[in-house]
């Protein structure tokens, strides 16, 4: 019994010792921070990996990142789809290689796929943290399919339209210059002896030439601000001159160019506004079907849903329905004065038909189409109805303007 034991015991040790890794993982699935002490002597690497999430509509606008806080710049980064590959990585790259004496920052903010898993290895001796922070809705993102979306509506106004015409003309002027003058600064850097350090240092030579181009860039942004503004300033202004001497598109072509090219835009705008591109390009092609749905099928099918579905027509009341008598009269008899007064309507020869062509001329330089007489008259028939049928709550107002009356051929 005593061997027995002493076999279990060793076969326990062994497949510890087979299992055991030498690196640590920690899986994380929603918003964690670890922060971890590299003053202590630890035999094992750790390892931070996103387990990823299921693709449905909550995750339309969500961001996954990875926050890395250190003191100092001296840290590099290993990423795989797990730990294996970063572990592999982590031990091909020798520490001297591994640290990036180029990186500047601090804070590191690695942007990660929030649909499958992500690791990653961080190479440092000083005290730093990890922080996964989870971004349920990304307002950026809401904002560029916003954006998207509004260009796929609105280009069709947008093309012709001045503002935007000479807004775009100024920025596209502006980053243009900026580009010309990096070509005419590029020309002073001799391009052979450039060529031959790339060829000799590889893509590190390339990317430390880059970003210290960069870095410079920025220093030269913050220390000549205010030449940069005068800069810009003159540049947007010398666009805009040449925007207005040429004009806005007025050829419909141009104009539909234009359109095409931000309907264009909108379309990438809207499918990169998310990383689940199946629900951002089904965004994008509802959009575009909905601006290019034919509004003769639309028209029918409103004709067919009124025609199944008649909506149920509302009576007039008593007030309704003398409001209504009087604005008709009123409108018929202003557009009847206007026809008699325009060069259309035979005047002499009207004039020979009617009796009074005294009152018709009355009526044509704005004068009442009633005499005094016919007033009164049917005031009094109104008040003599009202006596007999007494009514309560009868509103009507038996006093007539006017110009509430019906024709003006009563008196042919």
């Amino acid at each position: 019994m005593e061997l027995y034991g002493r076999v279990i015991v060793l076969l326990l040790f062994i497949i510890r010792r087979v299992n055991s890794l030498p690196y640590d993982v920690h899986w994380l699935s929603g918003p964690a921070t670890i922060e971890r002490d590299m003053q202590r002597i630890k035999p094992t690497i750790d390892i931070y990996c996103y387990t990823g999430t299921s693709k449905n509509v909550l995750t339309l606008w969500q961001t996954v990142k990875f926050h890395i806080k250190i003191k100092n710049d001296e840290f590099s980064q290993y990423f795989g789809d797990n730990p294996e590959e970063v572990y592999k990585d982590y031990n091909e790259d020798s520490y001297g290689w591994a640290i990036n004496p180029f990186q500047k920052k601090s804070y590191k903010t690695v942007s990660l796929d929030i649909f499958k898993p992500t690791c990653m290895a961080v190479n440092t001796k000083q005290k730093h943290s990890i922080e996964l922070h989870i971004q349920r809705v990304d307002l950026w993102r809401v904002l560029m399919m916003v954006i998207g979306t509004a260009l796929i509506f609105a280009s069709r106004s947008l093309s012709g339209n001045p503002v935007f015409f000479y807004l775009c003309g100024i920025v596209i002027g502006v980053s243009a210059s900026f580009m010309v003058l990096v070509y005419y600064i590029t020309r002073f850097i001799p391009g052979r002896t450039l060529t031959y350090g790339l060829l000799i240092g590889g893509w590190t030579v390339g990317v430390y030439l880059v970003q210290q181009l960069w870095e410079n860039i920025r220093s030269i942004m913050a220390t000549y601000r205010a030449y940069l503004f005068w800069y810009t300033l003159i540049a947007g202004f010398v666009s805009f001159v040449v925007c207005y001497r040429i004009g806005p598109p007025k050829n419909q072509r141009s104009k539909n160019l234009v359109m095409w090219t931000l309907q264009g835009v909108g379309a990438i705008v809207t499918v990169f506004s998310s990383q689940y591109q199946e629900a951002s390009t089904a965004v994008t092609v509802v959009s575009l079907g909905a601006k290019y749905f034919p509004k003769s099928i639309l028209y029918y099918i409103q004709g067919y849903w009124r025609r199944r579905f008649p909506p149920r027509p509302r009576l007039l009341t008593n007030e309704e329905y003398y409001e209504q008598g009087a604005r008709e009269t009123k409108r018929a008899l202003d557009e009847l004065r206007r026809h008699c007064a325009s060069p259309d309507c035979k005047q002499w020869s009207i004039m020979l038909k009617l009796n009074d062509s005294k009152r018709f001329a009355s009526f044509v330089e704005g004068s009442s189409h009633l005499s005094d007489d016919e007033v009164l008259n049917y005031e009094s028939y109104a008040f003599s109805a009202d006596l007999a049928k007494p009514v309560a709550n009868s509103t009507r107002n038996l006093e007539i303007s006017d110009d509430d009356s019906s024709d003006e051929d009563q008196d042919d």
